[in-house]
């Protein structure tokens, strides 16, 4: 009886450490996520001012805006990956009904049209 209580003593210990082990840990990691999730939307606005800028410099020389970002490389912007947002995804250049000018990235859904897009205005 003392060691079949012995065991069970022992069980409840070792699932107590295993449960509160995982706590903290998993905390953790919610939180480096989160940090990665917040660095990335930082990381957004130099890219979306360099692309503005190439956009700009763009319209100076040609009398109107490009149709394509694709227009835009290599004179204005070295390389295509420029064009790419920290989550992997293309920037987009669109025209509203109004015919103004933005540059949109889809944001950490990778989905163009949803909540989460960033979109300047050019």
């Amino acid at each position: 009886m003392r060691f079949g209580l012995l065991i069970i003593l022992i069980a409840l210990l070792a699932v107590m450490v295993l449960y509160l082990g995982k706590g903290p840990k998993a905390d953790a990691v919610s939180q480096d996520l989160a940090g990665l999730e917040k660095s990335k939307t930082v990381s957004l606005e130099p890219i979306m001012r360099q692309v503005e800028a190439a956009v700009d410099a763009y319209a100076d020389q040609n009398s109107g805006y490009p149709e394509d970002l694709d227009q835009l490389v290599p004179r204005f912007l070295p390389r295509t990956d420029l064009l790419i947002d920290p989550w992997g995804t293309r920037l987009r250049l669109e025209m509203d009904d109004q015919q103004k000018l933005s540059l949109i990235s889809a944001g950490p859904d990778r989905l163009f049209a949803t909540g989460d897009d960033s979109r300047r205005s050019l």
